[in-house]
C-alpha cells in the first residue's frame, strides 16, 4: 500500500527520497496531493494521527484540504439513484440480458418475440456481491451525510428476490454483510476523519416496522406507536406563513431511540439491527418460505452540534434504511385470508409510494398523497424533502417474468426523478396551462367589452370593435377634408366620401402606398382617378380605408390622402383590457420558450445518460 501511494503521489524518483526518511508514513503524507490525504488518513490510526499532526502544523495545507473537501461535497448528485440487482437464476429463465446499466427481457404478456429494455444507474447481475453493490452508492450516500441532507436507502422487489439479503445479509460473514451494516462502518470512518473530537455529532438509532398500516417498535417488544406531524413553533408576534411541503417533520410518538457515540457506532447499531430484525413479522408465501410481511425502517439520527455562539438546537440528519415487504400480487399468490389482508396493506403502501413519486415527477401543483399511507408519511422528509436523496435497490428474480417486469417498470418510474429537469418540466407545463387560462380569460374580457360598446354605439360611430380591429389603425375623415382632394394628382372627392364625412363614420386602414393602383374603367368609383395628373409638388401618401357594411350591406373601400384622415383611439377601458391581454400573451410566450428550452436540455441529458 505504501509503495502504491508513493508512486501515485510522486513517481519513482521521489519514492527513492521517501525511503531515505526515518518516518515513512509522515513522508508519504507530505508527498500526497491534498485531496488524497482524506483517503490516506482512513488507512489506519497511525495514518490518521500523522495527517492530523501535519494539518495542525501547516495552515496552508489545511486550507487546501478543506478546499478539496468542499469541491468533493459540491459534486452534483442526482435526486435519486436506482440500481437493479438480479438474483441467481436458472439458465432457462427466458430472455434476460444484463449490461452495466441496461437490462433487457422478453415481454411475458406478449405472444410475439418483442422485448423491453430499461436503463438504470447500475444493473448488478447474479455474480455481483455485497461489496459491488455498496461501492456503487457509498460515495454519494456519504456526501449526503456531510451535506447534512436526509437520505433514504431502500430495497424494493417481489418476495424471495433478495431484498432482505441485500439490506442485512449475513452479519457473521464480513464479505456477506448487508448494506445496513456497511453504512455504519463507513459512517464511523467518515465522522472520525471529517470532524474534530469536540465537534463530532451524537448518534441515535430507532428501528420500527409498518405492519398492516400500524407502526411497531422493534426495539421495545413490537409495541404500537403513533405517527404525528411536528412543525416549528412560531415566536409570539412573528409573521404567519402557510405551511409548505417539507416544513413538517413526522415523528413517531413513543418510539425507542437508543444513543451511541461515533467510536462505538458499528458495534452498537449492528447489535440493535440484529435485535430488531429478529422481531420482524415473517410468513410463508408462494415464493419464499420465510418472507418479510412488513416494511422495516431503521433510522440513524445524526445530531450535529449547534453552531458556536448560537443557542439554537443542532440540526438532525436522518438516514433511513428501509426493507420493503414483497410486491407480488396478493390476490394471485396469497395462501390464506390473513396473508391476503397483509398483501392488501403491503400493496396500499407500495401503490401510495408510486403515487407520491408520480405527483412529484409531474410537478403540477397537485396534492402529494404521502399521508395516504403510514410508510410514505413516515418517510416524507426523505422522499419529498427539498434537501434529500433516495437510493433504491430493486431486486428481481428472472424466473418469475411477470413480477420482474412489474418491478422494473416501478423502478423506471422512480428513476424519472433522476434529473431536476424531470420535475422542472412538469412545473413549467403547469405554469403554461395557468398562463394560457389567464390569457384566454383576458381575451374573453376584451370580447365582452367590445360587444357591449358595439351594441350601444351611436349611429355613425365605430361599432365593429374587436381584437382584430383594436390591433388595426382606426381613422375618420377630418372636417373640411374635401379641400385637400382638389389639387391631388391621384385622388378625387366623391359623393360616397361626402356621405362618410357627414355621418362621421369610422373605418380601418387596409393599405398605405405612395401611388395607388390605377382604377380601371367601369369599376366602382372609390376615389382614384382614371387618369393620374402630373405634379411636381410633394404628394402625401395614399391610404385605402374600409368602412364596414351594416344591416347586410357590403363594406365600402375608399382612397384618401393621408392628411385627410385622423386616428381614432379606442375607449380607455378597452385599451386597458387590451394591454392586460397583450401582457398575458407575452408572459405565456416567454413561459412556452422556457418550457421548450428545458425539454431540449432534458432530452440531451437523457440521451447522454442512456448512451
Amino acid at each position: 500500500m505504501a509503495l502504491e501511494l508513493m508512486q501515485l503521489a510522486a513517481g519513482p524518483a521521489r519514492a527513492v527520497q521517501v525511503f531515505k526518511s526515518g518516518n515513512l508514513t509522515q513522508q508519504i503524507a507530505r508527498w500526497l496531493p491534498p485531496v488524497k490525504l482524506v483517503a490516506f488518513r482512513r488507512i489506519s490510526p497511525c495514518c490518521r494521527q500523522v495527517v492530523s499532526d501535519l494539518l495542525a502544523s501547516d495552515e496552508a495545507l489545511r486550507n487546501e484540504v478543506q478546499a478539496a473537501l468542499q469541491e468533493v461535497l459540491h459534486q452534483k448528485d442526482n435526486r435519486v439513484w436506482v440500481g437493479i440487482r438480479v438474483r441467481n437464476h436458472s439458465a432457462d429463465a427466458g430472455s434476460f440480458a444484463v449490461d452495466r446499466r441496461h437490462i433487457t427481457l422478453a415481454n411475458p404478456s406478449s405472444s410475439t418475440a418483442s422485448s423491453t429494455s430499461f436503463v438504470f444507474n447500475r444493473v448488478f447481475d447474479h455474480r455481483a456481491n455485497q461489496m459491488d453493490v455498496w461501492s456503487s452508492i457509498q460515495a454519494p450516500l456519504m456526501r449526503c451525510v456531510l451535506r447534512r441532507e436526509h437520505a433514504c436507502l431502500f430495497a424494493y422487489g417481489q418476495t424471495g428476490s433478495g431484498k432482505t439479503y441485500t439490506m442485512f445479509g449475513d452479519p457473521a460473514s464480513p464479505s456477506e454483510s448487508g448494506l445496513a451494516f456497511r453504512v455504519t462502518d463507513s459512517l464511523k470512518q467518515l465522522l472520525q476523519s471529517a470532524t474534530c473530537v469536540e465537534d463530532r455529532p451524537s448518534l441515535e438509532f430507532s428501528f420500527l416496522e409498518v405492519y398492516n398500516e400500524r407502526v411497531h417498535d422493534l426495539l421495545a417488544n413490537s409495541k404500537v406507536c403513533v405517527l404525528a406531524g411536528e412543525r416549528e413553533e412560531l415566536a409570539p408576534g412573528s409573521t404567519y406563513h402557510a405551511a409548505k411541503l417539507g416544513d413538517e417533520h413526522v415523528i413517531v410518538r413513543g418510539l425507542t431511540r437508543r444513543t451511541c457515540g461515533v467510536h462505538d457506532i458499528t458495534e452498537k447499531i449492528s447489535e440493535w439491527l440484529l435485535e430488531g430484525a429478529a422481531a420482524r413479522i415473517v410468513g410463508r408465501t408462494a415464493f419464499n418460505p420465510r418472507s418479510s410481511r412488513s416494511h422495516a425502517v431503521a433510522t440513524i439520527h445524526v445530531c450535529w452540534q449547534p453552531d458556536p455562539g448560537t443557542s439554537a438546537k443542532g440540526r438532525e440528519t436522518r438516514l433511513h434504511i428501509v426493507d420493503l415487504a414483497g410486491s407480488e400480487r396478493s390476490g394471485q399468490y396469497a395462501i390464506d385470508g390473513e396473508q391476503l389482508r397483509e398483501g392488501a396493506h403491503i400493496n396500499l403502501s407500495l401503490s401510495t409510494l408510486g403515487r407520491v413519486v408520480g405527483a412529484l415527477a409531474r410537478g403540477q401543483g397537485e396534492h402529494v398523497p404521502y399521508r395516504d399511507s403510514s410508510l410514505t408519511w413516515l418517510l416524507s422528509d426523505a422522499i419529498t424533502g427539498c434537501h434529500a436523496r433516495a437510493f433504491m435497490i430493486a431486486t428481481v428474480q428472472p424466473e418469475h417474468a411477470a413480477e420482474t417486469l412489474s418491478t422494473l417498470r416501478y423502478a423506471q418510474a422512480y428513476s424519472s426523478l433522476q434529473s431536476d429537469l424531470s420535475t422542472k418540466i412538469p412545473r413549467l407545463r403547469a405554469q403554461v396551462r395557468s398562463l394560457l387560462c389567464q390569457a384566454d380569460m383576458a381575451q374573453r374580457e376584451v370580447d365582452t367589452l367590445c360587444s357591449l360598446i358595439n351594441d350601444n354605439a351611436r349611429i355613425g360611430k365605430m361599432n365593429q370593435w374587436s381584437r382584430e380591429t383594436l390591433k388595426s389603425r382606426v381613422v375618420q375623415i377630418r372636417r373640411h377634408g374635401e379641400e385637400l382632394f382638389r389639387l391631388h394628382p391621384y385622388l378625387k372627392w366623391t359623393d360616397v366620401h361626402d356621405t362618410k364625412a357627414k355621418l362621421a363614420q369610422i373605418g380601418l386602414v387596409e393599405e398605405v402606398c405612395a401611388v395607388p393602383p390605377v382604377r380601371e374603367a367601369g369599376s366602382a368609383n372609390d376615389g382614384r382617378r382614371i387618369h393620374f395628373r402630373e405634379s411636381s409638388a410633394n404628394v402625401c401618401a395614399c391610404v385605402r380605408v374600409v368602412f364596414t357594411g351594416k344591416h347586410g350591406h357590403q363594406s365600402t373601400r375608399l382612397w384618401f390622402p393621408e392628411d385627410v384622415l385622423e386616428d381614432v383611439s379606442p375607449p380607455a377601458q378597452l385599451q386597458e383590457l387590451l394591454r392586460e391581454s397583450e401582457k398575458a400573451d407575452a408572459a405565456l410566450q416567454q413561459k412556452v420558450a422556457q418550457l421548450k428550452t428545458a425539454q431540449k436540455a432534458f432530452a440531451s441529458q437523457m440521451q447522454q445518460w442512456t448512451s
